[in-house]
């Protein structure tokens, strides 16, 4: 049973280890706390900090015949994924076209969602660095917040496959650097 302190409060324990290792013997609860406090504090806190340098590629996506002002931006895309589809202009089963799945976060994807409802007809444009690089016929409205873009049906697998990679560690960075923002 513990004594209480002045305070009534229950004294820590000093349990020590195991005496099978001597050098622990002595060892306290708090004392180990205290050796182990500085490690914690560099490490478990320490969060993924934004390289400007790294943020080669930032996304936007623009509505065909609309006001260029991008309706989703670089901010709102989670998630990029490379995918090829088959090319219907050729009869050769091995040519394929590449496309890019982008993944918005909950209020992007109500967005592109009240976009493509509204503008049934019309094709939405991913221009990277102020190129096209991606299009998307509107067909129907998006509501789970994946949006294809085809890409240029010219464009090579080791192309696509860079585009792929720099937008991954573009995103990465730009959400770093807005969560640094955010505060």
């Amino acid at each position: 049973m513990q004594q209480p302190s002045q305070n009534g409060l229950p004294l820590p324990l000093k349990t020590k280890f195991s005496p099978t290792h001597r050098y622990l013997a002595k060892v306290t609860r708090r004392n180990l706390l205290f050796c182990l406090l500085p490690a914690l504090a560099l490490t478990s806190c320490r969060k993924f900090r934004s390289d400007p340098e790294k943020i080669t590629m930032r996304p936007r996506i623009f509505l065909e015949g609309a006001a260029p002002i991008p309706i989703l931006d670089e901010y709102d895309v989670r998630l990029v994924q490379l995918g090829t589809i088959a090319n219907i202009m050729t009869e050769e089963p091995s040519d394929r076209m590449f496309a890019l799945w982008l993944s918005f976060d909950r209020r992007s994807a109500m967005t592109l969602q009240k976009e493509t409802i509204r503008n049934i007809g019309k094709r939405l444009h991913l221009v990277v660095g102020g190129e096209i690089v991606g299009v998307h016929p509107i067909e129907g409205g998006i509501t789970d917040g994946v949006l294809p873009f085809v890409l240029s049906a010219n464009m090579p697998q080791e192309n696509a496959l860079f585009l792929y990679n720099q937008l991954n560690t573009s995103l990465v960075h730009i959400r770093a650097e807005y969560e640094a923002k955010k505060g």
